[in-house]
């Protein structure tokens, strides 16, 4: 965003931590502003789920349902199909989806259809290598129909990269 390139952070995270610390405020999930509006995409704007954040980065956070009453699967790939039907991915040059590591079905996958590259953020642990390795697994599967590719892993918050 610095560098003049219009940025889309779209959070698939029901923490919200990517977007809030983005925007300073829990934005409206557009889950919860799909239920408000009876899930009628046609009357769901831009505006009623993207939101500046900071540096003029442009954020979306997906939400999810409550904890064992839905899959949050769906709801990333309800995101796809909204931001995609309002033709949001042609107007950013750079789009990043901060999806669960840990979950790698199909729901979480959408974003992989229409990315260019997936860079995988991981530390040495074991459950973040664990989910890198799915992550990984799922770019290779995808890769066999879309014109995707790993770009790489990036090792957070670690010293040490032997196990990365």
């Amino acid at each position: 965003a610095r560098r003049g390139k219009k940025v889309l952070q779209i959070g698939c995270d029901p923490k919200h931590d990517s977007t809030f610390t983005l925007t300073g405020f829990l934005i409206p999930t557009i889950i919860d502003t799909l239920q408000m509006k009876d899930y009628h995409y046609e009357d769901v704007w831009p505006e009623d789920v993207i939101h500046k954040g900071y540096s003029g980065v442009d954020c979306v956070e997906a939400g999810g349902p409550p904890a064992g009453a839905g899959c949050g699967g769906y709801v990333v790939g309800e995101t796809v199909k909204l931001l995609k039907e309002s033709n949001a991915f042609y107007e950013y040059d750079i789009i990043l989806f901060d999806v669960l590591g840990d979950v790698a079905c199909g729901g979480f996958a959408a974003p992989l259809n229409y990315a260019d590259y997936c860079i995988i953020i991981t530390d040495n642990g074991f459950d973040a290598l664990f989910a890198a390795n799915r992550i990984a697994a799922s770019v290779r599967e995808k890769s066999q129909t879309h014109p995707l590719r790993l770009a790489g892993l990036v090792g957070n918050r670690t010293s040490e990269r032997d196990l990365i």
